[in-house]
């Protein structure tokens, strides 16, 4: 089973990084880390009293009480959830009336073996991995009063989505499935939910994919379901939607756009809004819709759908019905050429309110767009890669001028406060945290500060807060290590954390517990530890603390008696490179030994990442020691690609070694002349930016590209590939006056005028 990795360009645990500018957030404002000791935090949540809600990908939520993880996770059912690239528990809201209640409902990708087999006699838990089709589940459970909300309820799981194989949220490929849960102002239950497919350059038949074939035998979607990404317009799919369901049902409501009376359970009464790519995080803005449920108005809802490979998207829906375009149309302009089909074609499509990536951010003041820093729309230019989504800030700790703005995330790197005039147009980007990788955004009403998950594949598995003090003493950062940090006893360890620092440049104090019932004041003290006659592991801690009182603490793992497993050899040592035709199925396999531990008791990770240029996308992983992968075919171009295959190797205290291994594609450029009678342009008539098509028949290929004025004088020459040349071109029709203009393409005794209206 193959797959493009361009055709998904990311999104949430899908990796694709890009060099970022970086900004501080303005004047009184700290962002600061409060917790760090997640695995893969997806997302958090406050109740009305200010208790904090985490929950991580696998399935497991967990309260956090002054930086403090409960010991134990108030919900887990990770023997359910299908944690695997994109997909997991990745939605979570606690019911409006939670604290009299106690309801809490989930979201996420099951596996597909407890899909088919939970409940009959032969079932057993296992593991999934490679990704395997399934489905996506909403359900609901309650949590005890009389534990203060710590504690199920026996019995108390109600699946409302999902209750069969059906029923649920079609998911058919590792990324783009499910979203977030926020519930309306009238008490209604909203999720978001991606379009479950491969994108393409070029007019490709994708029904024939094993992934979607597999589906239809297995019942997950009916066979006039597999229509790949087209699915985000044909509304009896739940892929690639905005719906509204009775929290105490899951059925859809009358008020719904596309209600059926007869099938109230069915996707098409389900839907509130359609068209959309992968609308990962969203929000209800404050003060906005009606309390009334038959009003059919939740409010007015902000959503981040994240692009395929052209533009970021920040979507509106100021009312149920309305149509974002995914897949014919991306970002405010770009048309893909690849989805024209007329059965499935957009009309009326609902324009993103901003859009981003590339040469330049715009947004639509008044029905035109404007790009960031002009008088309509002020900032400084962005760029991005995958738009999370955001939250409107109501509160009054923030100073009144960041008051009633809304603040929105980019897993580039970045929150931004956007804000709007009374009409709803954008006005004005304000920078606020860059070089943060930001999942799920929320707002403590106790405390008046967002707080946030800030996830960043390998190591960065934070919880952070934004707040304004200008007179905040900050916590001091804690910089910690170790050496060695495993070995025979006695051990003799030095320790460091005079590096560490404090932000008002006052003294630090150090308290050290090594896990072993000793303690030391020293920044930098040496300490050994004795064998217990066994491997023993000990969380080695320091407190760092200011001259106000205020602390940091982190804590290391040191493995005593114990080293790690050694990985001798691996069935990739000897490849250096790949042919670059076709797809390259790589065999994955390794010998491992442990000299404490037997085979059984050691774990594995394989990962495979394409980097490319200066940012990387993630492929996939797998948690057995033998696998498969593929490696794409990726264009040999003047740009950079190459594949990094991982092995990590962990023992069941934790002690793990790492084998990396480089693979380079086999590029052969052939000289092949495209024919002029198939190169077209678009969009045009255009306002900001141009696109030939197809453009596979350019790629590899030097280009002479000229821009003239319709009276035949040069604007422009430049003599590169396309992809240097475009965003030159496009800042050229940014700045150029309505009108025609002229562009010529040369390349190997070919060339092609295009007249290019600027409108």
């Amino acid at each position: 089973m193959t797959k493009k990795i361009f055709l998904s360009v990311f999104l949430f645990f899908n990796l694709y990084i890009l060099p970022i500018n970086s900004f501080a957030q303005p004047s009184g404002f700290i962002d600061e880390v409060i917790s760090d000791n997640w695995i893969i935090p997806a997302g958090l949540t406050f109740d009305a009293n200010g208790r904090m809600y985490v929950w991580e990908k696998s399935g497991k939520v967990f309260i956090l009480e002054n930086g403090v993880k409960s010991a134990k996770p108030i919900i887990d059912i990770s023997e359910e959830v299908l944690d695997y690239g994109d997909h997991g528990l990745n939605g979570l809201a606690l019911d409006p009336d939670f604290l009299k209640n106690g309801y809490v409902y989930l979201m996420y990708a099951a596996k597909r073996n407890h899909v088919l087999n939970f409940g009959k006699p032969d079932y057993k838990v296992q593991e999934e991995t490679p990704f395997q089709t399934t489905i996506g589940r909403i359900t609901r459970y309650t949590l005890s009063n009389s534990s203060n909300f710590t504690e199920l309820e026996l019995n108390s799981r109600k699946v409302l989505l999902g209750e069969t194989p059906s029923t649920g949220i079609p998911i058919l490929v590792d990324n783009h499935g499910v979203g977030s849960l926020v519930f309306g102002l009238d008490g209604t239950l909203l999720a978001t939910i991606g379009d479950a497919s491969l994108a393409t350059d070029g007019v490709v038949d994708d029904t024939q994919n094993d992934w979607f074939k597999e589906a239809i035998s297995l019942g997950f979607i009916k066979s006039e379901e597999n229509i790949n990404a087209y699915k985000s317009q044909y509304l009896n799919s739940l892929d690639g939607k905005l719906i509204r369901i009775d929290p105490n049902t899951g059925d859809g409501l009358s008020s719904n756009p596309f209600y059926e009376a007869g099938s109230p359970r069915s996707p098409k009464s389900r839907v509130w809004a359609y068209g959309l790519r992968n609308p990962f995080r969203f929000s209800v803005k404050p003060n906005t819709g009606s309390a009334n449920l038959a009003d059919g108005n939740p409010g007015t809802i902000y959503i981040g759908d994240v692009g395929w490979s052209h533009r970021e998207e920040m979507n509106v829906a100021t009312k149920g019905g309305l149509n974002f375009g995914w897949p014919t149309y991306e970002g405010i302009d770009y048309v893909n050429k690849s989805y024209q089909d007329p059965m499935f074609f957009p009309r009326n499509n609902q324009k993103p309110i901003i859009d981003w990536r590339g040469t330049f951010a715009q947004g639509i003041v008044d029905g035109d767009a404007f790009a960031v820093g002009s008088p309509q729309f002020k900032g400084n230019k962005f760029s991005g890669i995958a738009s999370i989504g955001g939250i409107w800030y109501n509160f009054q700790q923030f100073p009144r001028e960041y008051q009633n703005l809304y603040f929105h995330g980019d897993y580039e790197g970045w929150i931004k406060a956007f804000k709007f005039d009374t009409k709803g147009n954008p006005t004005e980007a304000i920078d606020f945290v860059s070089d943060v990788h930001p999942t799920s955004f929320a707002i403590n009403p106790k405390d008046g500060a967002i707080y946030y998950t800030n996830y960043f594949y390998p190591n960065i598995h934070e919880i952070r807060r934004l707040s304004y003090n200008p007179n905040a003493n900050r916590r001091p950062t804690v910089v910690q290590s170790a050496t060695p940090i495993y070995g025979k006893a006695p051990l003799a360890v030095n320790f460091k954390a005079s590096d560490s620092k404090d932000p008002e440049g006052t003294t630090l104090k150090y308290e050290w517990n090594f896990g072993d019932g000793q303690t030391s004041n020293e920044a930098n003290p040496n300490h050994t530890y004795k064998s217990t006659g066994k491997v023993a592991t000990y969380g080695a801690s320091v407190k760092v603390t200011d001259a106000a009182g205020l602390s940091s603490f982190k804590t290391m793992n040191i493995f005593v008696d114990n080293t790690p497993p050694q990985i001798i050899s691996t069935s990739i040592d000897k490849l250096e490179v790949f042919e670059n035709t076709k797809d390259f199925l790589l065999s994955l396999n390794a010998e491992v030994s442990d000299a404490e531990h037997t085979k059984e008791q050691l774990s594995y990770l394989w990962s495979v990442l394409l980097y490319h240029d200066d940012h990387i996308h993630f492929v996939t992983s797998s948690y057995r020691l033998t696998g498969e992968a593929v490696l794409t075919n990726v264009p040999c171009d003047a740009q950079t690609y190459f594949y990094k295959v991982t092995l990590t190797a962990t023992d069941a205290e934790g002690l793990s070694s790492t084998y990396e291994k480089i693979i380079k594609p086999n590029c052969v450029v052939l000289s092949v002349s495209p024919s002029s009678s198939r190169l077209n342009i678009a969009p045009n008539p255009t306002q900001q930016t141009i696109d030939i098509f197809p453009l596979n028949e350019l790629t590899n290929k030097l280009l002479k590209a000229t821009l003239y004025y319709a009276n035949g004088s040069i604007i422009m020459e430049k003599e590169a590939f396309w992809q240097e040349i475009k965003p030159i071109l496009d800042s050229k029709l940014i700045e150029a006056e309505s009108g025609m203009y002229l562009l010529k393409i040369s390349t190997d005794g070919f060339s092609k005028t295009f007249k290019v209206i600027k409108d």
